[in-house]
C-alpha cells in the first residue's frame, strides 16, 4: 500500500512540475530570444520572406525586434484562449501597418493549440491540488515518501522509454504524429516556410525541440526542490512532540 502511495506521490509531482514549468518558461517568452540565436532563425526569415506565397513578402525580415514582439503577442494569445490572434499585424520602419502577420489557417491552428494549453492549465492545477493533498495525507498518516534515489530511478525509466521512442522513430516523426492525434483532422497544422510567417519565426520544428528540452530540464530541477521541500516538511511534521 505504501510503495503504492509512492507512486501516486511521484506522478502527481511530475504534474506539478511540468505545470509550474511550463508557467515559468512562457514568462520568458520560451527562451525565444535565445534560441533566435541559436538557431539562426532571422536567417531563415530573410531566406523564407521574399518567397512567401501568401502575398507577405514585405514582412521585415530583418526587424529582430518586430520578430521578439510577435513571438510573444502570439505566446500571450495561445495562454488567453487564442484572443488576438486574427488581428496581429506587421508594420514597416514608420510604424504603417502592412498587413496580417497570420492566415486564417495559422489562426484555427493556434486557436487549438489554445485550446490544448488551456486543457493544460487545468490539468496541472488540478495535479498540484492533489498532489498537495496526497501528500498531507501522507504525513498525517506517517508514511514515508518515497527516497530521492527511487524519485531518480522512477523518473529516469519513464524518460529512458520517451528517449527510446525518439531514438528509434526521430523528433519530428513522433512530432508529427502527435498532431495527427491532438488536432482536428480537417485543420491544418503543417505549414511550409514559404507558406507561413509563422513557421518560419518559429522555424519549426526546431525551436519545438529547444523548448521541449528546456522544459523538461526545469520540470526535474523543480520536481527534485519541491521533493526536497515536501521531505523537509514531513520530517518536521512527523517529529515526537516534547
Amino acid at each position: 500500500m505504501r510503495s503504492l502511495a509512492g507512486a501516486v506521490y511521484g506522478l502527481l509531482l511530475w504534474g506539478v512540475a511540468l505545470w509550474l514549468a511550463w508557467i515559468t518558461l512562457a514568462a520568458v517568452d520560451f527562451l525565444y530570444p535565445l534560441a533566435y540565436g541559436w538557431l539562426d532563425i532571422a536567417t531563415t526569415l530573410q531566406t523564407y520572406v521574399p518567397q512567401n506565397r501568401f502575398g507577405k513578402q514585405d514582412y521585415p525580415a530583418s526587424d529582430m525586434a518586430q520578430h521578439m514582439q510577435h513571438f510573444a503577442a502570439i505566446s500571450q494569445a495561445i495562454h488567453a484562449q487564442g484572443a488576438g490572434l486574427a488581428e496581429l499585424g506587421y508594420h514597416d520602419a514608420q510604424g504603417k501597418v502592412l498587413g496580417l502577420l497570420l492566415t486564417r489557417d495559422e489562426v484555427l491552428h493556434l486557436q487549438d493549440v489554445a485550446r490544448l494549453v488551456t486543457g493544460g492549465m487545468r490539468v496541472g492545477a488540478m495535479a498540484t491540488l492533489l498532489w498537495l493533498a496526497w501528500f498531507a495525507l501522507m504525513a498525517k498518516l506517517g508514511w514515508r515518501l518515497p527516497s530521492l534515489s527511487v524519485l531518480l530511478l522512477g523518473s529516469a525509466g519513464g524518460l529512458v522509454v520517451l528517449g527510446a521512442a525518439l531514438a528509434v522513430f526521430g523528433f519530428e516523426s513522433v512530432f508529427y504524429a502527435l498532431h495527427t492525434l491532438i488536432f482536428p483532422a480537417d485543420h491544418a497544422w503543417f505549414f511550409y516556410y514559404q507558406d507561413s510567417l509563422m513557421s518560419s519565426l518559429m522555424q519549426a520544428p526546431n525551436l519545438f525541440a529547444v523548448i521541449g528540452g528546456a522544459w523538461l530540464l526545469l520540470t526535474l530541477a523543480l520536481l527534485f526542490l519541491l521533493h526536497a521541500l515536501a521531505t523537509l516538511f514531513a520530517q518536521r511534521f512527523n517529529q515526537p512532540k516534547p
